[in-house]
């Protein structure tokens, strides 16, 4: 028999809107449901009680939903039944080799005292003290009204946080095999944004370009969107790079992303999107200067968001180890020739400071709009099952 009623969720209630309060229901409802997970959520002041069974699965499931900030299993007893059932569980705290020291987090009753309360929890007539050997943890206790909820504070796990999915409006996330982009992307998630993913696809070499990498990394962040639909696009850039390579090798970069941001802002219209985000960090590589990356913007009709922008790269791999997308992004790329690092179309000396002008006059010997629409044809939905671990 389980020692736990349930989950509890902590959530900002006093950040939450009411709107806010039900799509963070909504999504935990929905992450429950698809895990097979049976539950009734109840909710109180700035948290939710999740009564079920299946402890372990409801867990996995809170903890990686956007705007929880702490959730652990707790226990749930009548207040009338409280003397007769802590010293039980204290008991079987014991029994695991752990002391409980309570934590009166708060009365709301006129049934029972703090001290009453501390006093239930009676370790004197049990026949196992504290030996050097137990670790001692805090059990928290609140009650309301005639119901006591206990909390083991060493069984909480800290949440993401953030808004809840669908708070926000959607974005398009310009997404490769690399590291930085599905950190870009979380973090936008994490504001409460549902992303629609654009994957520009060149087969011809390079790890960040990689298929299997592309949809390794997906499958993570397909773990954390909870609640809404992420919607995962590609479409063929390959020829692009070809023509830009061959027109002005050095300029190459900025023409790609360019291309890149003209796209996304046509895929935004498909799918309602408000903003282009993209996993740019400023001086990472020499081709995001701040000059350079001014004139990529003047490529798109729609904001372009950089979350990374003032991040170190250890910083940014911190959180791709935590959202799990880390080892993903480094699957060592097979594909029968020498591995490529980065992007095979880079140029050996990438412009660093270009100018607005140049650029246009090299785009005006171009047909750029062949080159979008062609690109815009070639936009193909991923199936859902290719994401499925």
């Amino acid at each position: 028999m389980s020692l736990w009623n349930g989950i509890l969720v902590e959530y900002d209630g006093g950040a939450f809107t009411t709107n806010y309060i039900s799509k963070l229901i909504s999504n935990i409802k929905s992450g429950l449901k698809e895990a097979n997970v049976e539950a009734k959520i109840v909710q109180s002041d700035s948290k939710l009680f999740i009564e079920t069974t299946q402890i372990k699965e409801a867990l996995s499931i809170t903890q990686r939903v956007f705007g929880v900030t702490r959730t652990m299993p707790y226990i749930r007893t009548e207040l009338r039944r409280v003397h007769d059932t802590l010293p039980s569980v204290s008991e079987r705290f014991l029994k695991q080799g752990f002391f409980p020291m309570v934590k009166v987090r708060s009365i709301d009753s006129k049934s029972i005292s703090m001290q009453e309360m501390a006093q239930a929890f009676d370790l004197g007539k049990t026949p196992n003290l504290k030996d050097e050997s137990m670790k001692t943890i805090d059990v928290s206790v609140e009650v309301v009204g005639d119901v006591c909820h206990l909390y083991a504070d060493h069984l909480a796990v800290v949440g993401p946080g953030g808004l809840p999915i669908g708070a926000g409006d959607r974005v398009i996330c310009l997404v490769s095999g690399g590291i930085d982009s599905p950190v870009a992307t979380w973090m936008m998630m994490r504001r409460g944004c549902p992303v629609a993913i654009l994957f520009a696809y060149f087969p011809m070499g390079g790890d960040e370009s990689d298929l299997k990498r592309f949809i390794s990394v997906v499958r993570e962040l397909r773990k954390w969107h909870i609640g809404e639909e992420m919607q995962v696009y590609v479409y063929k850039h390959d020829q692009n790079l070809v023509v830009f390579r061959k027109t002005a090798l050095r300029f190459t970069c900025i023409l790609c992303r360019r291309m890149m941001y003209r796209v996304a802002n046509e895929f935004a219209n498909i799918v309602k999107a408000k903003a282009i985000v993209t996993g740019e960090n400023l001086a990472q590589v020499a081709s995001q200067t701040l000059q350079n990356l001014s004139v990529i913007n003047q490529a798109s009709k729609l904001p372009v968001l950089r979350p990374l922008i003032g991040l170190d790269k250890e910083e940014i791999v911190k959180i791709a180890k935590h959202i799990g997308t880390y080892e993903a992004s480094c699957i060592r790329v097979s594909s029968g020739c020498t591995p490529i690092k980065g992007c095979w179309a880079r140029p050996p000396k990438p412009v660093t400071y270009a100018s607005l002008d140049t650029i246009i006059k090299i785009e005006s010997s171009l047909n750029i709009r062949e080159l979008l629409e062609r690109s815009v044809d070639s936009l193909r939905k991923f199936p859902d099952e290719w994401f499925t671990s």
